[in-house]
Protein backbone atom coordinates (compact mmCIF):
# COMPACT_ATOMS: atom_id res chain seq x y z
CA UNK A 1 0.00 0.00 0.00
CA UNK A 2 1.13 3.47 -0.84
CA UNK A 3 2.09 6.19 2.07
CA UNK A 4 -1.17 8.41 1.90
CA UNK A 5 -1.88 10.78 4.05
CA UNK A 6 -5.29 11.26 6.42
CA UNK A 7 -6.78 13.67 9.30
CA UNK A 8 -8.71 11.75 11.84
CA UNK A 9 -11.52 13.59 13.82
CA UNK A 10 -12.09 11.58 17.00
CA UNK A 11 -15.13 11.40 19.14
CA UNK A 12 -15.22 10.22 22.40
CA UNK A 13 -17.52 10.53 25.93
CA UNK A 14 -15.88 12.96 27.38
CA UNK A 15 -14.60 15.31 24.18
CA UNK A 16 -13.04 15.29 20.74
CA UNK A 17 -9.73 15.22 19.08
CA UNK A 18 -8.17 15.45 15.78
CA UNK A 19 -5.06 13.88 14.37
CA UNK A 20 -2.75 13.18 11.40
CA UNK A 21 -1.75 9.89 9.80
CA UNK A 22 0.40 8.48 7.95
CA UNK A 23 -0.84 5.16 6.94
CA UNK A 24 1.38 3.26 4.28
CA UNK A 25 3.85 0.57 3.79
CA UNK A 26 3.01 -1.34 6.54
CA UNK A 27 2.94 1.51 8.61
CA UNK A 28 0.08 3.75 10.62
CA UNK A 29 2.07 6.66 12.31
CA UNK A 30 0.68 9.97 13.53
CA UNK A 31 -0.07 12.71 16.50
CA UNK A 32 -3.04 14.62 17.70
CA UNK A 33 -3.76 18.09 19.26
CA UNK A 34 -4.13 16.61 22.46
CA UNK A 35 -0.95 15.64 22.45
CA UNK A 36 -0.67 12.00 21.81
CA UNK A 37 2.24 10.59 19.26
CA UNK A 38 1.25 7.20 17.62
CA UNK A 39 3.29 4.50 15.91
CA UNK A 40 2.28 1.52 14.75
CA UNK A 41 1.96 -1.18 12.20
CA UNK A 42 -0.64 -2.32 9.49
CA UNK A 43 -1.60 -4.70 7.10
CA UNK A 44 -4.39 -5.34 4.24
CA UNK A 45 -5.95 -7.91 3.95
CA UNK A 46 -7.48 -9.67 0.76
CA UNK A 47 -10.58 -7.37 1.17
CA UNK A 48 -9.08 -4.46 1.75
CA UNK A 49 -9.32 -3.91 5.61
CA UNK A 50 -6.28 -2.71 7.14
CA UNK A 51 -5.61 -4.63 10.49
CA UNK A 52 -2.51 -3.71 12.52
CA UNK A 53 -1.73 -2.85 15.87
CA UNK A 54 -0.91 1.28 17.51
CA UNK A 55 0.86 2.27 20.44
CA UNK A 56 0.57 5.43 22.26
CA UNK A 57 1.92 6.61 25.85
CA UNK A 58 0.19 8.45 28.00
CA UNK A 59 1.96 11.05 30.49
CA UNK A 60 0.72 11.29 34.05
CA UNK A 61 -2.34 13.28 34.27
CA UNK A 62 -3.25 13.30 30.59
CA UNK A 63 -6.76 13.61 30.25
CA UNK A 64 -8.21 11.08 27.23
CA UNK A 65 -11.54 12.02 24.84
CA UNK A 66 -12.89 8.64 26.46
CA UNK A 67 -12.71 10.53 30.19
CA UNK A 68 -9.75 8.88 31.39
CA UNK A 69 -7.01 10.22 33.28
CA UNK A 70 -3.50 8.57 33.40
CA UNK A 71 -2.31 7.43 36.87
CA UNK A 72 1.03 7.46 35.99
CA UNK A 73 3.29 6.92 32.89
CA UNK A 74 0.97 4.44 30.84
CA UNK A 75 1.88 2.43 27.72
CA UNK A 76 -0.84 1.14 25.28
CA UNK A 77 -1.44 -1.15 22.26
CA UNK A 78 -4.93 -0.57 20.35
CA UNK A 79 -5.80 -2.95 17.91
CA UNK A 80 -6.96 -1.37 14.80
CA UNK A 81 -9.60 -2.72 12.28
CA UNK A 82 -10.17 0.19 9.19
CA UNK A 83 -12.53 -1.41 7.23
CA UNK A 84 -12.20 -0.86 3.13
CA UNK A 85 -12.91 3.28 2.15
CA UNK A 86 -12.66 3.75 5.78
CA UNK A 87 -11.80 7.17 4.43
CA UNK A 88 -15.55 7.46 2.98
CA UNK A 89 -16.23 9.64 5.96
CA UNK A 90 -18.20 7.14 7.84
CA UNK A 91 -17.68 6.99 11.38
CA UNK A 92 -15.23 3.90 12.63
CA UNK A 93 -15.62 2.36 16.16
CA UNK A 94 -11.90 2.11 17.58
CA UNK A 95 -12.33 0.08 20.95
CA UNK A 96 -8.79 1.26 23.17
CA UNK A 97 -7.92 -0.38 26.98
CA UNK A 98 -9.13 3.37 28.27
CA UNK A 99 -13.07 3.04 25.97
CA UNK A 100 -14.41 3.21 23.01
CA UNK A 101 -13.98 6.25 20.25
CA UNK A 102 -15.44 6.94 16.89
CA UNK A 103 -13.12 7.76 14.25
CA UNK A 104 -13.67 9.92 10.95
CA UNK A 105 -11.37 9.59 8.62
CA UNK A 106 -10.73 12.00 5.43
CA UNK A 107 -7.99 11.14 3.02
CA UNK A 108 -5.50 14.33 2.53
CA UNK A 109 -2.97 12.79 -0.49
CA UNK A 110 -0.46 10.44 -1.45
CA UNK A 111 3.05 10.92 -1.31
CA UNK A 112 5.10 9.76 -4.34
CA UNK A 113 6.97 6.76 -3.89
CA UNK A 114 11.28 7.24 -4.56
Amino acid sequence: MAKQIYVAYFTGVAGVSVGMFLIGDGLIVGADVGGLKYDGTVEADSNGTLRGVVRFILSPGQRLITGAIAESTEDFAVNVELPPHFASGAPVQIDTPAGPINARFEFIRSIPSG
